[in-house]
């Protein structure tokens, strides 16, 4: 079975008994897409192509706000396909992934900017595991 250390509010997760906690099926496929989507591209020096270039290609730019959903969905599929693709990669040298943690499918993404706060967007991913469950990804970003 695979599994990832569990974050929470960008710090480890500490279990009732004191044991770091871990994240596994659908809840790493969810951190796993959190992770590439609010990782800004570039960052890691040792994986330079990892992340998503959503806050710099977006932040203090006054733009159409149906330009801007449009943009961003694009760059969020791209974030996903470059997951699915590592996931492939992982499969292929022997790694286990689970079928509930691959995507198969992106259903939906939805961007929309704050009308009241244009430094804030809200984010919603819908992804199809390769268990053929959908799972919902919502999240706030702020630019």
């Amino acid at each position: 079975m695979s599994f990832d250390l569990k974050i929470l509010d960008g710090d480890l997760s500490i279990g009732s008994n004191n044991d770091i906690e871990i994240v596994e099926n659908t809840n790493k496929l969810v951190q796993d897409v959190l992770k590439i989507v609010i990782t800004p591209i570039g960052s890691n020096p040792f994986f330079p192509w990892y992340g998503s270039p959503l806050t710099k290609s977006l932040l203090g730019r006054a733009l159409e706000p149906s330009f801007v959903s449009s943009i961003a969905t694009q760059q969020l599929q791209a974030c996903l396909d470059r997951l699915a693709s590592l996931q492939k990669v992982q499969l292929k040298n022997n790694q286990l992934v689970t079928a509930s943690e691959q995507i198969a499918a992106t259903k939906n993404i939805y961007v929309k900017r704050n009308e009241l706060d244009p430094r804030f967007y809200t984010v919603a991913l819908t992804v199809l595991s390769k268990a053929i469950t959908e799972t919902n990804i919502p999240l706030n970003i702020r630019l």
